[in-house]
């Protein structure tokens, strides 16, 4: 019996640690993970290939954002791609897709930082609030 709580000690010892390691390696949206121009050239692909379908005031109330809280850049972009656009989803080029998503952190009010988001990053960023109506690029 003592050996079975020492191991079950043991074992949360070590989910813990491996926790907080992950959370260490993660930053928040909340950081500036895209650059201005950046999301400048997702609002230009966003104008040229979602607009037949989506308006930016869709993303950018801070409740489609909400739903993607606790969640990862990756996994937005991954879902993005595997479903968008509608009548050919994966056809950007995957920089395209993560233009664009920082073009939705802008709509969201997400500061913009220094660096560029890059396909590398992706699965460090968490996305959390708050969230506020952001500048939407296309009244420049």
């Amino acid at each position: 019996m003592r050996v079975l709580l020492l191991l079950t000690t043991v074992l949360l010892a070590v989910a813990q640690a491996d926790q907080e390691d992950q959370e260490e390696k993660t930053r928040s949206v909340q950081s500036g993970v895209y650059t201005q121009e950046q999301a400048e050239r997702g609002a230009a692909v966003f104008e040229k290939t979602c607009l037949s379908c989506h308006q930016p005031g869709e993303f950018g109330d801070g409740a489609y954002m909400d739903g993607w809280s606790g969640q990862t850049a990756h996994d937005m972009i991954e879902l993005i791609r595997a479903t968008m656009p509608q009548d050919n989803p994966g056809s950007l080029k995957r920089k395209e897709y993560v233009d664009v998503v920082a073009y939705l952190f802008r709509l969201n009010g997400l500061p913009a930082g220094d660096a560029e988001m890059d396909v590398n990053s992706l699965k460090q960023i968490r996305i959390e609030g708050p969230y506020r109506p952001g500048l939407d690029l296309f009244s420049r």
